[in-house]
């Protein structure tokens, strides 16, 4: 695929998007009723940021495909959902659940 800096390999972008999907499926852990004491320490507006910026960074590298767009919008809405003072669990794992779906749509070739 040849982009921003050069050509890069199906196999690189496809392990690019495996990572980020990872990313965002942690954000589940720090909240999850279940697992958030083990991550207590965890900064969990900052982890949403730093994704972002990551995923910003894709974003360009990649000449701004639409399907992040997508992915954008669902961490987005996830994170005014855990900041909301009527946070609902379902609502906040659906839609990272649907985040982490949407990401693995950016095409990996031409």
């Amino acid at each position: 695929m040849t982009e921003k800096y050069g050509n890069y390999s199906s196999a690189q972008i496809h392990s690019t998007k495996l990572s980020i999907r990872k990313c965002i499926f942690f954000l589940l852990l720090y909240v999850d009723p279940e697992t958030k004491s083990e991550y207590s320490d965890i900064d969990v507006v900052g982890a949403f940021r730093n994704l972002q910026y990551k995923i910003n960074g894709l974003n360009s590298i990649l000449l701004e495909p639409p399907e992040l767009v997508e992915t954008m919008c669902l961490l987005e809405a996830a994170l005014k959902e855990y900041e909301s003072e009527s946070f609902e669990w379902a609502i906040y794992r659906k839609l990272i659940l649907d985040a982490g779906s949407k990401i693995m749509d950016v095409k990996e070739g031409d």
